[in-house]
C-alpha cells in the first residue's frame, strides 16, 4: 500500500512531541546455496583473509547502518559480524543505534521523508515495512544471486511485487512450552500430545504443590504469547485464514481454532503462579530452573534470560509444542527475524549489497554465533551449525520449526488493534471469557482495519 504523506505528517508531530533521541523458520528445503557473488572479495596469493585494492572495490568506504539494538539480546553477536565484516572488506561501518518500539519506527519515517534514511536500516517485516512503501522506497534484491540463501518463509513476508526487500538480520523465535524434564521425570509426567493431556498434566504438578506455568505477565504483552502461538492450528484448520479475515470474508469467531487459542489462555489461569501479574521474566526463569515451577508457555528467547540469571540449569530444560486435539497434529508457531533492509537512495550500495550478502552467509553465520548461542532457527538454507552449542530445548524447537511450524498471524494479516494484549490479560486472568475475548478483540480490529483504510471494514 502507498504510504500518504498524512503519514509522514503524523510521524513528524509524533516525533517533536516526544524528542528527538537517537542512540536503540521457516523449513529448511535442502536446496543447494547459491555460489559466492562475484562482488565477494577474492583472498589474496599470500592466503590471508585481506584483499588487494584491485579486488576490493570497497576498501575504504563507509557503510551507514541504523541498527534498532537497545532492546536486543543479539547486540553482541551484530558487532561481532560488523567486524568481521570491516575486516574482510576494509571498510568502515557507522552504526546509529536508535531506540526500539514506536519511537524508533517514527524516527524511520521521518528520516524517509527528509530523504536521511542510512545505506542500510533494520525494520521489522510485515506491517511496519508496508509502512515505508518498499517497492518505491526500498532495493529490490530478488535478482541478487545471494537472496537465494533466504528462507522461504521469509522470502514469503518480505515480498512486494514480485520484489524482495528485506534480509533477515537475526534468528527466528519459536513459541511452544519449555519444561523442566527433571521435575517431568520426578513426577513421572509424560510429555502431553493433547489439550486435555496438557491440563491433566497441569492438576498433576499442583497436587505435587509445585507451579505448574510460570507466566511473565507483569509485562502485559507477555500474556498474548500462549493465544498467539496457537496459530499454527488456525492455519491447519484454514490455510487461508488469515487472507480472508484481511479481505472481510470471514470472521474470528467463525475459526474453532483461533477461539481455542482464548480458551487455552482462560483453561491457564488457575495453573499460574499467584502474583504472575506482577512477575516478570527474570523470576519465571528463575522459578522454572531451579524447580519451583515446572513449565512456562513462552517463546525461546527465554533462554536468553535463564542464560544471564541461572545459566546452572539451561540444560535441564525441555521443549514441546503447545498441544491441541489431535494427538498426532501437533506444531509451533514462530516470529520472524527484523530484517535489514537497503535504501533505495543509498550513497553505498554495492556496499549494502555486501553487507546483506555477508550476514546470509555461512562466513556471516559463523560471527555471529562466534559472540551469541542463538535462541532460535536462521531463517536461512543450508546452515551448518554443526560447530555451535546449543541447549536441549532450542535443538527440540528448530526440530518443530523445520517439521511442522507457521509464522504467527501479524506477518499475513495487518490488523492488529491497539487493545489486544489487554484483552489477553484479562483472558489469561479469567476475568473475561474466551468468547467476550474474540468479540472484544474483533471489535477493536474494526477500529485498526478502519484506520488503516482497508477495503470492506
Amino acid at each position: 500500500m502507498k504510504k500518504s504523506w498524512i503519514l509522514i505528517m503524523a510521524a513528524l508531530l509524533s516525533l517533536g512531541t516526544m524528542g528527538c533521541g537517537t542512540d536503540t523458520a521457516p523449513k529448511p528445503d535442502g536446496t543447494k546455496p547459491q555460489q559466492e557473488s562475484v562482488t565477494e572479495a577474492k583472498e589474496t596469493s599470500s592466503g590471508s583473509s585481506g584483499t588487494t585494492q584491485e579486488s576490493n572495490p570497497l576498501k575504504g568506504k563507509t557503510l551507514t547502518l541504523m541498527m534498532s539494538m537497545s532492546e536486543s539480546n543479539s547486540t553482541e553477536a551484530y558487532n561481532a559480524q560488523i567486524a568481521a565484516f570491516e575486516a574482510k572488506y576494509e571498510c568502515k561501518v557507522d552504526v546509529e543505534a536508535i531506540p526500539g518500539g514506536d519511537e524508533g519506527e517514527n524516527l524511520k519515517l521521518v528520516r524517509l521523508a527528509t530523504n536521511s534514511l542510512s545505506d542500510v536500516y533494520m525494520c521489522s517485516v510485515g506491517s511496519k515495512l508496508d509502512e515505508l512503501d518498499p517497492v518505491n522506497n526500498c532495493m529490490d534484491i530478488s535478482k541478487e544471486p545471494w537472496s537465494g540463501r533466504i528462507s522461504d518463509g521469509y522470502r514469503e513476508v518480505a515480498s512486494y511485487e514480485g520484489g524482495i526487500y528485506a534480509t533477515p538480520a537475526d534468528t527466528s523465535n519459536a513459541a511452544g512450552v519449555l519444561y523442566n524434564t527433571k521435575v517431568f521425570e520426578d513426577l513421572n509426567l509424560s510429555i502431553p500430545r493433547t489439550w486435555d493431556e496438557f491440563l491433566a498434566c497441569c492438576e498433576a504438578i499442583r497436587q505435587a504443590g509445585l507451579i505448574p506455568v510460570a507466566a511473565p505477565y507483569a509485562k502485559v504483552t507477555n500474556s498474548q504469547i500462549p493465544f498467539l502461538m496457537n496459530y499454527y492450528y488456525v492455519t491447519q484448520e484454514n490455510p487461508d485464514f488469515a487472507l480472508q479475515y484481511t479481505n472481510r470474508e470471514i470472521d474470528l469467531n467463525q475459526s474453532e481454532a483461533f477461539l481455542r487459542g482464548l480458551q487455552k489462555m482462560y483453561d491457564m489461569s488457575e495453573y499460574l503462579n499467584e502474583d504472575f501479574l506482577s512477575t516478570g521474566m527474570d523470576e519465571c526463569a528463575v522459578m522454572l530452573g531451579e524447580g519451583s515451577a515446572a513449565m512456562m508457555v513462552i517463546r525461546t528467547n527465554i533462554l536468553v534470560t535463564m542464560e544471564a540469571n541461572c545459566p546452572e540449569y539451561i540444560d535441564d530444560m525441555g521443549f514441546f509444542p503447545l498441544p491441541d486435539l489431535d494427538p498426532d497434529s501437533r506444531g509451533v508457531s514462530y516470529w520472524l527475524p527484523m530484517g535489514y533492509v537497503i535504501n533505495k537512495n543509498a550513497k553505498e550500495p554495492e556496499l549494502a549489497k555486501a553487507w546483506c550478502e555477508f550476514v546470509v552467509s555461512q562466513e556471516g553465520v559463523d560471527a555471529f554465533c562466534s559472540a551469541v548461542n542463538p535462541t532460535g532457527t536462521f531463517c536461512l538454507k543450508d546452515v551448518n551449525l554443526s560447530g555451535v552449542e546449543m541447549c536441549p530445548a532450542l535443538v527440540e524447537a528448530q526440530k518443530w520449526v523445520s517439521t511442522s511450524s507457521s509464522p504467527v498471524m501479524e506477518y499475513y494479516c495487518r490488523i492488529k488493534g491497539s487493545n489486544q494484549a489487554t484483552i489477553c490479560s484479562m483472558c489469561a486472568s479469567g476475568e473475561i471469557t474466551p468468547e467476550d475475548a474474540c468479540q472484544q478483540i474483533m471489535d477493536d480490529n474494526v477500529v485498526d482495519a478502519q484506520q488503516k483504510g482497508f477495503p470492506g471494514w
